[in-house]
């Protein structure tokens, strides 16, 4: 894949289409579909330049959602332990894309990965 290739795909990965990926996920892991799953965990373990492309845009946008959402409240100087640490999804999208992009892949972010190859054209 050029350069140029990789900031095109890399433009195309807004907030929307993130949440779009996201959602597809969740049915596909709704009805069964153990194949986007494994089609994604497949990617990750290959270290596949567009799926890691995917992955740091979703953890991009999930940081930019988080920041948005209660990036207040986790600054706070009174706030709890729990209100410093930030969403869960973020937390996954950095590690899963932390992972796979040090050729560690876990089946733990299997789902994560399907995301990311539903982002890709991987999957349906």
């Amino acid at each position: 894949m050029s350069i140029a290739t990789d900031h095109s795909f890399k433009g195309t990965l807004t907030r929307e289409r993130v949440e779009w990926g996201y959602r597809k996920c969740i049915e596909a892991r709704d009805n069964r579909e153990q194949g986007a799953a494994d089609c994604g965990y497949r990617m990750a373990l290959n270290r596949d330049p567009m799926l890691l492309i995917a992955l740091e845009a979703m953890a991009e946008q999930t940081g930019k959602m988080q920041e948005e959402q209660i990036g207040r409240l986790m600054r706070s100087p009174d706030a709890t332990f729990g209100e410093t640490r930030g969403t869960t999804e973020h937390q996954l999208c950095r590690e899963a894309y932390r992972l796979a992009d040090e050729g560690r892949a876990i089946r733990n972010f299997e789902w994560i990965y399907a995301a990311a190859a539903i982002l890709c054209g991987y999957w349906r």
